[in-house]
């Protein structure tokens, strides 16, 4: 067996990557149509502040630069563009690292993402890097830019601008195809990158690298990232945490949120805690913003990065248009968002310019008919009541068409830039506003162009709490006396394991005939349930092992009798039964835990009982969790309501559920690597203050 070869240290930093002195072009040409040409190009238009180096072996000069043959005949080059055609590839990064290039951008697709042959060339490309510490941007990407510098390494149509528009906002795309429509639609607004990144296939360096850089780069106040997949989910949520503590925002969008993983037919818990449902737990509790549209993770970037965190949730409403206002209002519901109530002083300054039965919030400018000549006044005037309300946390002006359209959209921007609150406009018209759209971008205000994309740009502004205090360190693994055999845990192995770890459970005891099953329920007390124990039938009340109400020994033998015969014809190694307490007036939930490759141990809460499928309520969090963590898991449930005492029903135990959160958690990390899958359902809730017992239980120990 060879030796693995020992990974040489890197040539460049991710700072001298994007602060290169020398940049060379493969495939450099005069004919801008092509990749190499267009890549020249792009350098000289945007103002490379550096050297750029054409290679090609059938041109002198390209572009009016000296053009060289080889990089072998090339000054020393910091970064080297490949866009040759796929089988050159390995052969060219061959030849770059023997020159001693610093790092490879690779364009070229048809690696890891085509199949066999491309896989084993990527992983030749990838091993070259590592002997010899060059790195590696790619393949099957679509380059980089600094906008600071002019570094701008793609070929993509969208850099066929006058300038590019520096700015404080990082991207990072695993999709390069992504990440250039979501510049152009910024760039089209005004919104200014720092650096963009088109990771590709990650052959060396990955999109944590490139993050940990923008983390401590002192220009990028904002990070975007969108992810397709993560090899490393702890070092992602350690970055995630390093970015909180450096007050700067992180949007990310991930591809793939229907992914649910792996199925397994034992567990609820693997199939609804799902693959995203683990990221965005993982990545929600490390303080990211979470989006799920590639533009609004642009527009919510800039409006986090033109005014920081939130201080109070209550939108304040301007519009032009009454219908406009009631559509607005109604969709603040489906997402989460508050209308601010303006108090008495609010309505008093609105009188002077405001019908008497248009004093209150969303406010309707067009009920009032002004002249052009007060309109700047009366903008003036509404604007500054409505800002000065203290529940209004943000003014919203969602933009129809109006009389006056460019002269109104002006005042309102003079007002709003000195009022002192977060602004966001939606222009809601087509061409007909484009003036106005120019109007707000020169006056240094937010907009976005669809209702849709504001109100998710707001949910997004509001869910980024970077001050919010720490829940607290969880509890540590609970150790275990007893560890758990492999395999899988019927309902009494599953219990045990639960009572162990603190978790209530219900009074029952195995039983293997009919005289035992009539003993057992005599001894824990009537009314009594009897079910069959399987290590194969999963839903046992769908496959009729399952006896509620038993009041008396003679139905309890009569249940007996029954379940065992339907049981062995189920399974016939079962070999008992059970007889339990029956627990009434709970409110079923489900709590399970399971082990994630990338994450490791979580825990997930909601709704329980036959409503598991139908509600698909859940909730996921990483273990150990703490109780703040817990109870917040619990408050983001549909059926929250339900535990608070809905229409007249009484309080549940919360306080127990949480606790139950709490001891699952300590179990699923004391079992590590051993624990896949862990389900209570139900776990019945009983009313304040008496408790919460595991129901039904299942588990799958490796």
């Amino acid at each position: 067996m060879s030796a693995v070869p020992t990974k040489a240290p890197p040539r460049l930093s991710i700072a001298r990557i994007f602060e290169p002195q020398r940049v060379a072009v493969f495939g450099a040409s005069d004919d801008r149509g092509k990749w190499g040409g267009r890549i020249m190009h792009y350098l000289a238009l945007h103002g490379f502040q550096g050297e750029i180096v054409p290679l090609n072996p059938r041109r002198n000069t390209v572009q009016g630069r000296k053009c060289y043959a080889r990089i072998a005949d090339a000054p020393p080059i910091d970064v080297a563009v490949i866009a040759v055609p796929a089988v050159a590839v390995p052969q060219t990064v061959r030849e770059c690292a023997e020159a001693g290039v610093g790092c490879c951008v690779i364009i070229t697709a048809g690696f890891a993402e085509a199949g066999a042959e491309g896989v084993a060339a990527q992983q030749e490309i990838a091993r070259i890097s590592a002997e010899t510490g060059m790195r590696l941007v790619g393949p099957n990407c679509l380059g980089l830019i600094n906008f600071r510098n002019g570094m701008a390494l793609t070929s993509a149509r969208v850099l066929d601008v006058e300038r590019i528009i520096p700015g404080h906002i990082g991207l990072l795309s695993q999709s390069g195809a992504l990440m250039l429509s979501v510049y152009n639609r910024a760039h089209d607004q005004g919104i200014g990158f720092s650096q963009l990144v088109s990771l590709g296939n990650q052959a060396d360096l990955d999109i944590c690298d490139f993050f940990e850089y923008m983390i401590g780069d002192a220009v990028t106040k904002v990070i975007c990232l969108h992810i397709e997949g993560i090899e490393d989910g702890r070092r992602l949520i350690d970055l995630l945490e390093r970015a909180q503590e450096a007050k700067k925002p992180v949007i990310v969008l991930k591809t793939g949120r229907s992914a649910e993983g792996e199925a397994a037919a034992h567990s609820h818990t693997a199939s609804l805690a799902g693959a995203y449902s683990v990221f965005a737990a993982a990545c929600r509790a490390a303080g990211a913003v979470l989006v799920d549209d590639p533009d609004v993770m642009a527009l919510a970037a800039d409006f986090l990065l033109r005014n920081g965190r939130a201080h109070g949730n209550g939108i304040g409403i301007i519009s032009s248009s009454g219908g406009m206002n009631g559509i607005v209002a109604d969709r603040f519901a489906d997402h989460g968002l508050r209308l601010a109530r303006f108090n008495a002083a609010t309505r008093e300054a609105l009188k002077p310019v405001m019908l008497p039965a248009h004093l209150d919030n969303p406010v309707d400018m067009g009920t009032r008919r002004q002249e052009v000549g007060e309109v700047r006044d009366i903008a003036a005037q509404l604007v500054a009541a409505v800002a000065a309300d203290p529940d209004v946390g943000l003014v919203m002006i969602p933009l129809t068409t109006t009389p006056h359209y460019e002269a109104s959209v002006t005042a309102l921007c003079e007002a709003l830039k000195v009022c002192g609150k977060p602004v966001l406009f939606v222009v809601t018209p087509g061409s007909v506003a484009t003036g106005v759209r120019a109007i707000i971008r020169e006056g240094g205000l937010a907009y976005c162009d669809r209702l849709d994309d504001g109100l998710r740009v707001l949910q997004a502004y509001f869910s980024y709490t970077p001050s919010a205090p720490r829940a607290g360190p969880p509890p540590a693994p609970r150790s275990l006396s007893h560890p758990p055999r492999s395999g899988y845990l019927s309902e009494p192995d599953a219990k045990a394991l639960l009572s162990e770890a603190g978790v209530r459970v219900t009074h029952e005891r195995r039983v293997c005939s009919t005289a035992e099953a009539a003993e057992a329920a005599d001894e824990i007390g009537y009314p009594v349930v009897l079910k069959g124990v399987s290590n194969s039938v999963v839903h046992k009340s769908d496959a009729g092992l399952v006896r509620l109400g038993l009041r008396d020994r003679a139905a309890v033998e009569a249940a007996f009798a029954e379940v065992f015969e339907t049981l062995k014809r189920l399974d016939p190694t079962a070999e008992a039964c059970l007889v339990s307490e029956m627990v009434t007036g709970g409110l079923e939930l489900i709590v399970g835990a399971k082990r994630d490759p990338q994450f490791g141990p979580v825990v997930m809460a909601g709704a329980g009982g036959i409503l598991v499928e139908l509600l698909k309520d859940v909730e996921v969090a990483l273990a150990p969790l703490s109780a703040a963590t817990a109870e917040a898991m619990l408050h983001r449930l549909r059926v929250w309501p339900l535990l608070q005492g809905f229409r007249g029903e009484p309080r549940r135990d919360v306080t127990a559920v949480v606790d139950t959160l709490v001891k699952v958690g300590q179990l699923a990390a004391a079992l590590g690597d051993r624990l896949r899958e862990l389900d209570i359902n139900p776990l019945l809730v009983l009313r304040e203050g008496k408790g919460a017992i595991a129901a039904d239980s299942r588990a799958v120990i490796a």
